[in-house]
């Protein structure tokens, strides 16, 4: 990826090459580097290979792009973080800075239950629903909002598949954010006005393939996230 030709304005903290980010081991991911964490094991082989047989789960993970292990090993420190690892399942399909898998059955109830997590839909304001505008497959769909960048941002499918993503700039962070930042109207709801101009003029872009990758996730993230490596 070339950091070149950004505009004058194009933030500091978005410039980061795929070599300055490091690509996470199996010891690491599975929090295994002192000695063996068999419940991390357990979870990180289910999501990875769907298996419980941590030499063939091990063996995927190693053929797996460096980008793509970042950013796996990135979205399971922040889902352990936050509590629903177990309501993860086996992961259909990937690519940096987001993935789609089989969710547990408990994953809805789960996020409809965290304080955290604002659900898209118009009970909760037009501004969160159309927080998923974008995601026209989606039949639920739910955003972090006690976390500014990035953030999770988490859908259902029809078919019961689900999809994890990290958005940069989060229009929902409104829990503990500055007052000065967030706009609230009756029916409107809240959001944050200054994420979300942040986040379309660099996601919602010709800079999103820039913006959005692990190697910028992972520098933003070490240090709100205890991350595993």
């Amino acid at each position: 990826m070339k950091l070149e030709n950004l505009p004058r304005d194009f933030p500091d903290y978005l410039r980061h090459a795929d070599e300055d980010a490091p690509v996470p081991r199996w010891e690491q991911v599975t929090r295994s580097v002192e000695s063996k964490n068999i419940e991390m094991i357990q979870s990180v082989s289910r999501i990875i290979a769907d298996t419980e047989d941590e030499p063939s789960a091990r063996e995927a993970w190693e053929t797996w792009p460096e980008e793509y292990r970042r950013s796996t090993a990135l979205l399971i420190d922040k889902i352990f973080h936050e509590g629903w690892l177990d309501s993860v399942g086996p992961v259909v399909n990937l690519w940096d800075g987001g993935m789609v898998f089989q969710p547990r059955e408990s994953l809805a109830a789960v996020l409809d239950s965290k304080s955290s997590y604002t659900r898209s839909a118009l009970g909760n304001g037009l501004f969160a629903y159309l927080n998923s505008w974008n995601h026209k497959a989606w039949t639920r769909s739910w955003m972090e909002n006690d976390s500014a960048m990035p953030a999770l941002h988490v859908g259902l499918f029809a078919n019961g598949g689900a999809e994890v993503h990290f958005d940069l700039f989060n229009p929902l962070y409104t829990n503990g954010a500055p007052s000065k930042d967030v706009f609230s109207l009756p029916v409107l709801g809240s959001f944050n006005h200054r994420l979300f101009r942040l986040h379309h003029r660099w996601e919602q872009s010709r800079y999103g393939a820039i913006t959005r990758r692990s190697a910028v996730f992972y520098h933003l993230l070490r240090d709100e996230v205890p991350l595993s490596f």
